[in-house]
């Protein structure tokens, strides 16, 4: 398909955005299945600076799993299998992990959530690193150690 650039308006560039990202997000999974089982692997995830009421200031990273990976049948192995590091020196940031109760809030049985409430300095990268041991509640393991890396720009004390 060839797009004349002259006559190609601003606003019809964000339909073609989100149409190809939706593409490129939709085969990702559809390529990691190897053995006919459907694998475990990681849909998608996004960081939150979350205040609460009482001025403490908190970031969240939301990971969504295709898989169940908070039923109590693998929900302390899952505990152990997130960490964040400081990536210039190495050092582990202090965590709290979320993770919802399956049988009461069905809807959030593929999620977990990290909770980075100290540590965190401006103008810092930080790695997010998931075990290939995280599991879902049918067997399946992640296999591959994921690192996910991102940049802080502010401060969390």
């Amino acid at each position: 398909m060839f797009f004349n650039l002259q006559s190609f308006k601003p606003k019809s560039l964000i339909p073609v955005f989100v149409l190809t990202t939706m593409l490129i997000l939709a085969v990702i999974p559809v390529n990691a299945q190897d053995s006919g089982k459907n694998p475990l692997v990681l849909e998608g995830f996004r960081l939150v600076d979350k205040f609460a009421d009482n001025g403490e200031r908190a970031i969240v990273i939301e990971f969504i799993f295709s898989k169940n990976v908070v039923n109590m049948v693998v929900l302390e192995n899952n505990k152990q299998c997130f960490k964040v590091i400081d990536k210039d020196d190495g050092d582990e940031l202090p965590l709290e992990i979320q993770m919802a109760d399956d049988q009461v809030e069905r809807e959030k049985r593929n999620s977990i959530n990290l909770i980075i409430k100290s540590g965190i300095e401006s103008l810092k990268t930080y790695q997010i690193i998931i075990s290939p041991e995280l599991e879902s509640k049918s067997g399946e393991k992640l296999g591959e150690k994921l690192i996910l890396e991102f940049a802080a720009l502010g401060i969390v004390k």
